[in-house]
């Protein structure tokens, strides 16, 4: 079998980006990885950039299975295009479909399919300055986040905001540098904890749970930020299981299976929520941070082959 790893290398930095532009794209220690772990499979590997001329090299390439870990390039849509163009070429690929890679990447859209369901915390979009007065309806402080991103990108230590004037002046940066609409969310206290789930269908299942805790007593709110992710060794502490009583856990996992079926994803993915405790009810509620396809990490995995 000939399987086509579909990727985007990390490029020299860009002078003009922002300094996470390419956060998610892949080294050569990645890709390497990969593809020492599918030839140990049987398997004929083969790297294939997702840049203009991949559809024709995926065409023309006779590849029979194309293991998917693209980001594509662009906005909202980036993630889906690759997908996208496997799907119409009739090639195999593992990975949810561009459906789901498009709804997933923009928050917004995201939270509006899974809730009620799955609790969300309150927010506003922000896509210009005239969205900007509803923000004094939120309660804070919030965290200020590009909506149609990934990985942490955009989010730094100046996305926690305690007022609805820095909210704005925050979005007003977000946007300016990350040219797309900005998801401004009530911050919640408490535990960040990660599900990670695969599975198709009925065979659908929870692989386990990872709390994610700062590394000692910071005397502020943890935020999992682009600086605290890229210096995880020394800011972050990683708990399997995560700290939290047992039914508190199946709370989360429920809500993680919950999320993958209303997102429709295939194969292998991962929901981000806060346990956080709400004073007025007195009791404990898990609300989604963030659902996502696991890919682009250096911490590899080998997965099953999926439906598509």
């Amino acid at each position: 079998m000939r399987v086509a790893i579909l990727f985007n290398p990390r490029p020299d930095d860009d002078a003009g980006a922002p300094d996470d532009a390419f956060e998610e794209y892949d080294t050569p220690e990645t890709i390497g990885a990969i593809a020492n772990a599918l030839a140990g499979m049987g398997v004929d590997p083969m790297p294939v950039a997702a840049d203009a001329e991949f559809p024709w090299r995926l065409k023309q390439g006779g590849f029979d299975f194309v293991f998917n870990i693209a980001e594509g390039a662009g906005r909202r849509c980036r993630e889906a295009i690759p997908a996208a163009i496997c799907e119409f070429l009739g090639i195999p690929f593992t990975g949810s479909d561009a459906l789901t890679l498009a709804a997933t990447l923009d928050k917004w859209v995201a939270r509006r399919i899974v809730s009620p369901d799955v609790p969300v915390a309150g927010a506003i979009l922000v896509e210009g300055p005239a969205d900007e007065p509803r923000l004094r309806a939120l309660s804070y402080p919030v965290v200020v986040k590009p909506n149609d991103e990934g990985s942490s990108k955009g989010i730094r230590p100046e996305s926690w905001c305690a007022s609805a004037g820095s909210a704005a002046e925050r979005c007003r940066w977000l946007r300016d540098r990350y040219a797309c609409p900005v998801l401004v969310e009530e911050f919640l206290p408490g535990m960040e904890v990660t599900a990670a789930v695969r599975g198709n269908g009925d065979d659908i299942s929870l692989i386990g749970l990872m709390e994610i805790a700062p590394a000692g007593d910071r005397g502020e709110p943890f935020l999992y930020c682009i600086e605290t992710k890229r210096d995880f060794r020394r800011q972050v502490r990683y708990h399997v299981p995560p700290r939290l009583p047992a039914t508190h856990l199946d709370d989360i996992g429920s809500h993680a299976l919950q999320c993958i079926d209303r997102l429709a994803r295939f194969d292998f993915s991962r929901c981000r929520e806060r346990h956080h405790v709400i004073a007025r009810l007195r009791r404990h509620q898990a609300s989604l941070v963030r659902t996502g396809l696991s890919s682009g990490n250096d911490a590899l995995e080998t997965h099953p082959f999926g439906r598509h």
